[in-house]
């Protein structure tokens, strides 16, 4: 099933805002801390803030722990995955959803224009596939995808190439192999 998902917005998108602000709460309440025991005088107001910084901290925690579930409960599921496949934690990230979106691998929302439908990626026993939605089957069957998703891969670590792609009952399937350090074209 497709995922929906709001388009970007010009002032940032909460997934990546969030946790900046997270990490700026947590130095705030610890440097405020760190305040209260050299100005006695000051120091109940700064305990004070500390706390309510902390707290706001650990909220922005909470929120990228509730928005990233599925990338950690990957990390405990992938046991069951063979020794010789290699493990794709990439797919299920949001970095993935970023690339499907700057490919345009994704369809417009019938119901509402903020936002898009993305395809579903998972990973199989050989590669990975993803889920055909709306008029995508082309694209994603297309050279120029492949190249992109294979570059996507050997960008975040992964050293795989794409072997070959094909369309069967919804989903594009893409068998990967492993080790290959020059493209296609030098073969």
């Amino acid at each position: 099933m497709a995922v929906r998902r709001r388009n970007p917005q010009q002032g940032g998108t909460p997934e990546k805002v969030i946790p900046s602000l997270g990490w700026l709460f947590l130095t705030c309440g610890i440097a405020l801390y760190v305040m209260a025991f050299q100005l006695p005088w000051f120091g109940q107001f700064c305990i004070l803030i500390g706390n309510i910084s902390l707290f706001l901290a650990f909220d922005c925690l909470s929120y990228w722990l509730f928005m990233h579930h599925n990338e950690i409960l990957a990390l405990h599921k992938n046991m069951h995955l063979s020794s010789r496949t290699v493990r794709l934690d990439i797919i299920k990230s949001s970095a993935m959803k970023d690339f499907l979106f700057q490919t345009k691998a994704f369809v417009p929302d019938p119901y509402d224009p903020r936002y898009h439908q993305l395809p579903e990626a998972e990973q199989t026993q050989d590669g990975l596939r993803i889920q055909a939605i709306g008029n995508l089957r082309q694209w994603l069957l297309s050279d120029n995808f492949r190249d992109n998703l294979e570059s996507f891969l050997n960008r975040n670590g992964y050293d795989l190439s794409i072997q070959s792609a094909h369309y069967k009952d919804g989903w594009v399937n893409y068998i990967l192999i492993k080790g290959i350090k020059s493209d296609r074209l030098k073969f």
